[in-house]
């Protein structure tokens, strides 16, 4: 089995620990780095609205922070499931997350309550069997790979 199959049968084995249990903590208290066009799939068409919860970068795409004062994602649904979740143009660090692949290294957001409680695991074994390397707990690498996911989608 290759790499990204294992990636993404590891994302899909915590979506029921997702809504259940973590409540989608990361669409709750996390930001995403959007371009244009997915800026307005996942704000529903409430750009103007919700535009206090976007901010322009430098390279054409924008940070979107959700939880501080304003809200969750526009794309979370009261039961904690995503609205966007089957659309193909949605970002990469939503199809990716919390597990992405770079190279040969296996990046673990720190941020996800399943990583925390190792969740991913027996999925990080296989794909050190393969000869990835395990990076966790430091965000400069994940920061640097989101960035530039999403300026390319």
């Amino acid at each position: 089995m290759d790499a990204e199959k294992i990636a993404k049968i590891a994302r899909k084995s915590i979506g029921k620990f997702c809504v259940e249990e973590c409540k989608a903590y990361c669409c709750r208290k996390g930001y995403l780095i959007l371009n244009e066009n997915q800026v307005d799939l996942v704000m529903q068409n409430r750009k103007d609205e919700l535009k206090l919860m976007l901010k322009p970068l430098q390279n054409g795409t924008f940070s979107m922070y959700m939880g501080g004062t304003i809200q969750s994602c526009p794309s979370l649904a009261e039961d904690y499931m995503c609205r966007i979740h089957l659309n193909k143009n949605r970002p990469n660090t939503c199809k990716e997350f919390p597990m992405f692949l770079s190279g040969n290294k296996i990046i673990l957001s720190p941020r996800c309550l399943a990583v925390r409680e190792g969740k991913f695991f027996p999925y990080i074994k296989k794909l050190q069997k393969l000869g990835y390397s395990l990076i966790i707990g430091d965000e400069n690498p994940l920061m640097d790979l989101l960035t530039q996911n999403n300026s390319s989608s």
